[in-house]
């Protein structure tokens, strides 16, 4: 196989993809490489096509994108075609996010981010398929083990009497789900899917408000009290309601989001290993774990 990115690498995907699918270029084939991943924008006689590659550390999202398309079809873009041997994915083109649109990124956020609860929910019974997939685990019971292995590759002398605390406080508390881990505006289709799902990871559900909130936060340049923070957050709760008391709820919020900095350190170790821009990050990442203004987070 070719390595990704070269043009023997798109020329074999090309035919990969008249293979699958019947469809050819119809004009220039435009392609977008980095680190995590590998994309192309085919233009086709039947409107454009998109085909991503994830990195190797990355490639679980191909076969978790498959899975979430058959349990929740109008959450994300049915694929075209896939193949989990090579880690590659062909989706229709889906239209602009919200925050090509130009639309208020706290009215988005809210609303995107109750469907996204609801899609928790709803593909929390797959975890275990989920993890077969080889998404990463950084559920409550695995945040030692995943923190002593952030330690280990990333480097640093940490709090593990901490982390096992939170490991516990959170443990039965939620469902574990998948975590999107880069939900932003950008990732929220104008139609209410969700797309790219290449860092996400297994973990208590509350995790995903770490980056959601966080980049929102970074966005508007407003503090974690600000209504156009508290909205988003309090209407994504509202599904978990069930669970315990608002009080409850948003107290396991903020542990969730301050024990979630671990698995998002270990994403950017694993999907950006290879870019020198980013060579620090992990480690900046990991030192933010337990930071009291967690939603500063990256």
């Amino acid at each position: 196989m070719s390595e990704r990115g070269t043009d023997a690498w798109r020329d074999h995907v090309l035919a990969w993809i008249a293979t699958a699918t019947g469809l050819h270029p119809a004009g220039e084939v435009v392609q977008r490489h980095r680190a995590w991943s590998t994309v192309l924008r085919v233009p086709t006689a039947d409107g454009p096509v998109w085909l991503k590659e994830p990195a190797p550390g990355m490639a679980s999202e191909v076969g978790l994108h498959a899975l979430l398309a058959r349990v929740a079809p109008d959450a994300v873009a049915t694929p075209l075609a896939v193949d989990l041997e090579h880690h590659r994915l062909l989706l229709p083109d889906t239209g602009p996010s919200v925050r090509d649109d130009g639309a208020d990124p706290s009215a988005a956020m809210t609303a995107a981010l109750a469907r996204y609860a609801d899609l928790q929910r709803r593909v929390a019974p797959h975890l275990d398929a989920m993890r077969a997939l080889g998404v990463p685990d950084a559920s409550p019971a695995a945040l030692p083990a995943r923190y002593d292995e952030a330690l280990a590759a990333i480097g640093g002398h940490g709090d593990r009497a901490r982390v096992r605390r939170w490991s516990e406080e959170l443990d039965g508390t939620a469902p574990s789900t998948v975590d999107h881990q880069d939900l932003h505006v950008g990732n929220v289709l104008r139609d209410g899917r969700f797309a790219d799902w290449g860092d996400a990871v297994l973990a208590h559900p509350f995790a995903s408000l770490l980056v959601a909130l966080g980049s929102l936060r970074r966005t508007l340049h407003v503090s974690e009290t600000d209504p156009a923070i508290t909205r988003p957050r309090d209407a994504y709760l509202e599904v978990y309601s069930d669970l315990g008391t608002r009080e409850e709820l948003r107290a396991r919020a903020e542990t969730a989001c301050r024990a979630g900095v671990i698995a998002r350190a270990l994403t950017w170790q694993r999907g950006a290993a290879g870019d020198p821009r980013f060579v620090d990050t992990p480690r900046e990442v990991l030192d933010l774990v337990g930071d009291p203004d967690w939603l500063a987070g990256t």
